[in-house]
């Protein structure tokens, strides 16, 4: 069986059209539209990539601007405001939007991958061409521009570039554009964004997280992934659930829009019973929450523990321990975080700490 054509999905050429807009009078973009037969599609159909490379490419020569469509993402809005609005705002850390985006990458468009990479203090996004795709540079550096303004939305504050494969043109572009320091790196063409690593543990903490968003995006991965992992995407629903003290299966069945007994039966087939599940993502924030300096009282919350005396049963059985010892374990590593704009980051690699003990992961919501 063929393998469909490269494509963007309908919602984000609207975006890039949008920010076109902003950059070309109107007559002439309508008219380019109608010749390569992208007026009027339906808001379900897949833009062929090839299409909206022919499209910005005729457009950016009759505007005389090589670099229009990075220009064209700049009108686009990355405020901390709308980001929290979509997907990203279930991210409790930047890593945790990042990988996000990497999660749903395909859902936007197959014009390139995302690779997030860690060595010693530099974190860095990669962003690759797919091999099946013919990418141009000005579609590459606009890729970078969106990653770097929605990091800097998400208060990322510190960042550099690097561009591989590029002519010099390109270089001094990205200088201009980006308005941060870009190198040129050896290798295969790709375009990379550069930041402390310690950025990525930086608390995101939207006020109200749209979990209604998450949930499309992983009922689209199902409709479109034949072996999906519904595993993962009940783990991504927990850790958006518990904050609100919705703990049960059935909630989360109701938002990937399956029965609980259908879920249930994925599970199964995956070996991922939900109450172990449900333990996992339970301890992973609770982790995150006891560096962020909570409350017993205010972490029992924040797990979805209707009773404090549940969540330290509980915590024991996790940690071997209580959670004020666990403070103090934990002390040496709080004096290695770093605050920006008065939000903590914790330490990338953190301690091992005890496994949970055999059996521990059944508990009652």
């Amino acid at each position: 069986m063929p393998q469909p054509a490269p494509s963007a999905s309908a919602e984000h050429f609207e975006k890039v059209l949008k920010g076109l807009r902003a950059c070309v009078p109107s007559d002439p973009l309508e008219a380019a539209l109608v010749r390569h037969q992208l007026r009027g599609m339906s808001a379900r159909e897949r833009v062929p990539l090839v299409a909206i490379r022919q499209l910005v490419e005729e457009l950016a020569q009759q505007q005389q601007d090589p670099w229009l469509l990075v220009r064209a993402f700049s009108h686009l809005d990355y405020s901390a405001a709308f980001l929290a609005t979509t997907y990203l705002g279930n991210a409790r850390t930047l890593r945790d939007a990042i990988q996000l985006s990497q999660r749903y990458l395909d859902q936007n468009s197959d014009l390139t991958t995302l690779t997030l990479e860690q060595s010693g203090p530099l974190a860095s996004i990669i962003v690759t061409p797919n091999a099946q795709v013919s990418a141009s540079d000005q579609q590459l550096v606009a890729m970078l521009y969106g990653v770097l303004r929605t990091c800097q939305g998400l208060g990322l504050q510190q960042a550099s570039a690097g561009i591989a494969a590029m002519p010099e043109q390109a270089l001094a572009a990205c200088r201009q554009l980006l308005r941060i320091p870009v190198t040129r790196l050896d290798g295969a063409l790709r375009v990379e964004l550069h930041f402390p690593a310690l950025e990525l543990a930086r608390a995101l903490n939207a006020k109200q997280p749209n979990i209604a968003r998450l949930a499309r995006r992983e009922r689209q991965l199902i409709r479109n992934r034949a072996n999906h992992r519904w595993s993962e995407s009940v783990q991504l629903l927990l850790g958006a659930l518990l904050p609100r003290g919705e703990t049960r299966l059935s909630r989360c069945a109701s938002l990937l829009a399956v029965a609980p007994r259908t879920l249930q039966r994925h599970l199964s087939a995956e070996q991922q019973p939900f109450n172990e599940l449900l333990s996992t993502v339970r301890r992973q924030l609770c982790l995150e929450y006891l560096r962020d300096g909570h409350r017993d009282d205010t972490l029992a919350l924040l797990l979805g523990y209707r009773q404090t005396s549940q969540f330290y049963r509980q915590f024991r059985l996790w940690f071997g321990c209580s959670p004020s010892q666990l403070r103090t374990r934990l002390a040496p590593e709080t004096l290695t975080t770093t605050t920006t704009r008065g939000r903590i980051h914790a330490p990338p690699h953190p301690a091992p700490y005890p496994a949970p003990a055999l059996g521990s992961h059944r508990e009652r919501c």
